[in-house]
């Protein structure tokens, strides 16, 4: 997954005209270089969007006087591989920083994640498979992963006892459960068609056997209209057109107040989603359980990607080794990923972090499922292996638009798709990427 320097070149080039914000690219990762007090700490710079990371990082910098880390949160996560593309330009990057396992392929072809294979080569058996996979390239690691996010279907208990349903095991029982719910009362629905997450439905496409991206050295090839996708395209474009599945977009004030006051009874989301379906309809806590999301065929269960991050050394780091050092003790200490669930919610990708006494116990949504995390496990065992391309953002921000206008206009779910799949090529195109 490589190019040449005058083709990242033009990538950056591309981020920079696009008006990317330099906010953070300011924040020069000089400290502790050439020249400053041989008896100074090193000090690393690290971007990061977890929320409360300061307090996991405060971890580190009592136990290591001589390596203090600054963090900057200045980022979102759908906005910091954009600005770490305009800090590589300017040669401003940080010593390390968070990113998102979709973003990594771009990280990697253009320059800025470092090898990390001296400090993760030998922790394949110790690390999730969903995560190892979605990290390393060519047998070389690129970033220390966090977490995964097997996906999971919550629904609300309450509202399928009262209707004599049991969960749905297959998408077809899905569907059943949908015209039943609807029927009952029509405003009330299982779910919504994810028009504007196109993370959910390339999640969706990956379990029918989609590969949105995938490549061979250097030659990539991008399959967003293929058999697989259209399938579930098809599927739901059945149900949108049967009206028994709501179309709002998700995360929105509508989408909010609708799990809240019980509109929408389900969703399709991973093992993150508790704290935020509590925020959202906090009336709602033991209400709700999880089960496997539905299955094309129960007899070779599935599970596409749902998100998760990681930790890159960046390649401008003055401090490689202690660099590195940060990043496995963030993601895979007992102590740091205590402090991360405490402070945050992630499922570690590191099998030992999976042991520590705050995962022992489901989370406050669903207090009587004591299954949920053996659950999330099993799920990890069957999720499949995803490569993710290099212009993921700007594929997802097609998707948005092509879908919600196909929603909008009641026109073809599956004609959408060939919108993106053309976007998507255009734009690798013109980047210089080799695509088939």
């Amino acid at each position: 997954m490589s190019r040449t320097s005058s083709q990242r070149r033009s990538a950056a080039a591309a981020v920079l005209a696009a008006g990317v914000a330099l906010s953070i690219v300011a924040c020069s990762n000089s400290a502790g270089g050439p020249g400053s007090d041989p008896d100074s700490p090193v000090v690393l710079e690290y971007w990061s969007w977890a929320p409360n990371i300061e307090a996991v990082v405060s971890i580190w910098n009592e136990a290591n006087p001589d390596i203090q880390v600054e963090v900057n949160t200045s980022a979102g996560g759908a906005e910091i591989t954009a600005k770490l593309l305009a800090a590589n330009e300017a040669g401003n990057l940080p010593d390390l920083s968070n990113i998102t396992y979709d973003n990594l392929p771009t990280l990697v072809v253009n320059g800025i994640a470092d090898d990390v294979t001296d400090v993760m080569g030998d922790r394949q058996d110790a690390t999730a498979a969903p995560a190892w996979n979605l990290t390393t390239f060519d047998g070389v690691n690129y970033a220390v992963p966090q977490g995964t996010s097997p996906q999971m279907l919550f629904y609300r208990t309450d509202v399928f006892a009262d209707l004599g349903l049991e969960p749905p095991a297959t998408w077809e029982e899905y569907a059943d459960a949908a015209r039943v719910i609807h029927e009952n009362d029509p405003d009330t629905y299982l779910s919504t068609f994810p028009a504007n997450d196109g993370s959910l439905f390339a999640a969706l496409a990956q379990q029918a056997g989609a590969q949105w991206w995938s490549s061979d050295g250097e030659q990539w090839s991008v399959d967003i209209d293929g058999e697989a996708s259209v399938k579930v395209a098809d599927y739901w474009q059945g149900l949108v057109d049967e009206g028994v599945v709501a179309t709002m977009k998700t995360n929105t004030p509508e989408w909010q107040a609708a799990v809240a006051d019980g509109t929408l009874v389900s969703w399709l989301g991973a093992v993150w989603s508790p704290p935020l379906i509590a925020q959202n309809a906090p009336d709602t806590e033991g209400l709700w359980a999880a089960v496997e999301i539905p299955q094309w065929d129960p007899a070779a269960p599935a599970a596409g990607v749902m998100g998760g991050s990681g930790t890159v050394v960046t390649t401008q780091t003055e401090h490689p080794e202690q660099a590195r050092e940060f990043a496995l003790w963030l993601n895979t200490s007992q102590e740091a990923i205590a402090a991360y669930i405490e402070n945050a919610s992630i499922w570690p990708a590191a099998l030992e972090g999976r042991e520590i006494d705050a995962l022992q116990s489901p989370p406050a949504l669903l207090p009587d499922q004591a299954d949920f995390y053996d659950l999330a496990a099993r799920v990890d065992e069957y999720t499949v292996p995803v490569t993710w391309g290099p212009n993921v953002a700007s594929g997802f921000d097609s998707f948005n638009n092509a879908m919600s206008d196909a929603v909008a206009a009641g026109s073809s779910f599956s004609g959408a798709l060939t919108m993106v799949q053309e976007n998507v090529v255009a734009e690798m195109t013109s980047l210089g990427y080799q695509v088939d």
